[in-house]
Formats: C-alpha cells, sequence, structure tokens
C-alpha cells in the first residue's frame, strides 16, 4: 500500500467496506480470507478493474519494501495463489522473509527489467511467465516446480549473503579510510 501511496480509507473505498473494516482486515483483527481474492487484486491492481492478479514469490528486504525473487533470470509467476504458496513454504528454509505477493504482470516485467539493468544484460520479454501454464507434454508441472524452486532457492541463498555480518563487517573494513563527504552521493 506504502509503495502505490495508498490509504487504507482508498483500500476500503475499492473493497466497497468501510475504513475501519479495512484496518481490522489489515491488522489481522478481523480475519481476511474470505476476502483475500478482493485484497490481492485491489492492492496488485489497484483501480485497474476487477481482473485476477499473478502471484509471485517476493522477499521482504531490510527496509520492509517487497522484492520479487527471480528464479536465475527469469521471473516466474503463479496463476494459482496456492501454487505459489506451496513453493514458498518449501522455501522458507533458505529464507524466514519469503512470501507470496500478488501482482501485475507490468511490475514483474519491470522488475525483472531492473534485474538484467544491474548486470547489464538485455531482458527478455518470455523470460517472465506463468509457472502453472509452463507444463507441456514433454516436462510435467512437478518437473516444472522443482527448476523453479531450484532457481528461487539460488537467488535466496545470494540474497542471504548482503545480511551476513561477515561479508557486512568486510565492507566497512574496506571503506573505513573513506569520509561521507568522499563518497559519492
Amino acid at each position: 500500500m506504502r509503495r502505490k501511496g495508498l490509504a487504507v480509507s482508498d483500500l476500503a473505498e475499492q473493497l466497497g467496506i468501510t475504513r475501519q473494516h479495512a484496518h481490522r482486515l489489515l491488522t489481522g483483527r478481523r480475519p481476511a480470507e474470505a476476502q483475500r481474492d478482493e485484497i490481492e487484486a485491489a492492492l496488485a491492481l489497484g483501480s485497474l478493474g476487477s481482473a485476477r492478479p499473478l502471484f509471485a514469490v517476493g522477499e521482504l528486504d531490510d527496509s520492509d519494501e517487497l522484492e520479487l525473487v527471480p528464479a536465475g533470470d527469469t521471473q516466474p509467476l503463479f496463476a494459482r495463489r496456492d501454487t505459489a504458496a506451496r513453493v514458498a513454504r518449501e522455501l522458507e528454509n533458505v529464507s524466514t522473509y519469503v512470501c507470496v505477493v500478488p501482482v501485475r504482470p507490468a511490475h514483474a516485467w519491470r522488475s525483472l527489467v531492473a534485474f538484467h539493468a544491474a548486470w547489464g544484460a538485455e531482458p527478455e520479454v518470455r523470460k517472465v511467465f506463468v509457472v502453472d501454464d509452463a507444463a507441456t507434454d514433454d516436462v510435467s508441472e512437478p518437473a516444472v516446480l522443482r527448476q523453479i524452486r531450484a532457481g528461487l532457492e539460488a537467488t535466496l541463498r545470494s540474497r542471504a549473503k548482503a545480511r551476513e555480518p561477515a561479508f557486512l563487517q568486510e565492507i566497512e573494513a574496506r571503506l573505513s579510510g573513506y569520509t561521507d563527504a568522499r563518497l559519492p552521493q
């Protein structure tokens, strides 16, 4: 909601409920299960209509922002929330911050473009795909899910290094001779 600039009253209006009801849903004081689809659509799609969002595996970063987790250089999406949730649960041993995020395809694409830009690579549209639709006669859905899970796990393990105290201390030691005035702004 923060990233989209939505207030509780905006969400309440999109859902057709009172502000108090929306606040209770968001804080967990009222069970959200009955309205999960509507809440996820409102958060992912905003005022774009009543379409159903896709789902991605995400991770909460140190600044409380949700980031989509790519699987290698691809961004897998899921049509079914339960499939995404099953994959996310299987990744909880790698990151306790993993979750399922409702997304619009355009957001997934921008996230993938940013990932590729960091490496100076050219993104490809085909690398954003719906996992639930990737199974073919030659490749079963469990096989596709195993590959995707392995890619997501590799990304999460790499990201975990950014939080390891030993690496952070090494960075601090390497940069200790610099003052704030000498660091690029």
